[in-house]
């Protein structure tokens, strides 16, 4: 198992998520990638021992990708992607990890359904929890796939994860992955996790315009997939323990 670790701009999230990760014995197999920051993000990371890698592309998909690439070039049969303004827990990535590794699972989503739909203590913007709520009816209705919240916080198969060939490079990376693995039969769990307030504003869920843009993208890869579906090139293989 590997994390891989999404970054740009989160200096004010990255200390306590750290000390988190050391704290777990974790930070070592913690891929942070970074794509532009400005803030001093990648020298915080490096200051505290973990591993930065540089990817030059904009947008979630690009580094998520390019870490699960080198962690599986490492040997890691296991990825999950966590969020680095410490709204994910990593307390909980062996417990998104777990099913994957035992080979009950291919897919398992973090879901923070607390936080969506009710909860008041760490309770999500309202522009986000609508954006949640229409993406999972969305989902429901388009494709028979019934998922509590289609949160970034989750565990795959790398190999799984190379062969569902994600083409989405920003705000739809999450939602393309979870509908492909649907597609081609992959076995999806949802596990609860926390949700915690992030440190500083979302570039995403911040504003009534970045969540636009997010409904906006994920909406048309939803309707793409819809129309045009999608297929393995050969059965799912089945994972192995790492």
């Amino acid at each position: 198992m590997r994390l891989v670790v999404p970054m740009l701009d989160e200096a004010e999230a990255l200390p306590a998520l750290l000390a988190e990760l050391t704290a777990l014995g974790l930070l070592g197999l913690t891929i942070f990638v970074d794509d532009g920051s400005r803030d001093g993000s990648p020298g915080l990371v490096r200051a505290a021992g973990g591993e930065v890698l540089h990817e030059p592309r904009r947008g979630y998909g690009y580094p998520c990708l390019t870490g699960a690439r080198v962690a599986a070039a490492r040997g890691a049969t296991v990825v999950v992607f966590m969020e680095a303004d410490g709204t994910d827990d990593p307390a909980e990535a062996e417990r998104l990890a777990g099913p994957v590794l035992d080979g009950a699972a291919d897919l398992v989503i973090g879901s923070r359904r607390d936080a969506v739909r009710g909860a008041a203590a760490g309770r999500m913007p309202v522009h986000q929890r609508l954006g949640n709520e229409w993406l999972a009816a969305s989902l429901a209705i388009l494709f028979g796939l019934r998922l509590s919240d289609d949160g970034p916080f989750r565990a795959i198969r790398t190999d799984l994860l190379e062969r569902l060939r994600l083409e989405e490079r920003a705000y739809a990376f999450p939602t393309e992955m979870a509908v492909k693995a649907h597609l081609v039969g992959a076995r999806i769990m949802t596990r609860e996790t926390r949700y915690r307030q992030r440190s500083g504003r979302s570039k995403i869920a911040g504003t009534w315009l970045g969540s636009l843009r997010a409904v906006r993208d994920i909406g048309w890869c939803v309707a793409r997939l819809r129309l045009r579906g999608f297929a393995l090139e050969s059965p799912t293989p089945g994972g192995g323990r790492r």
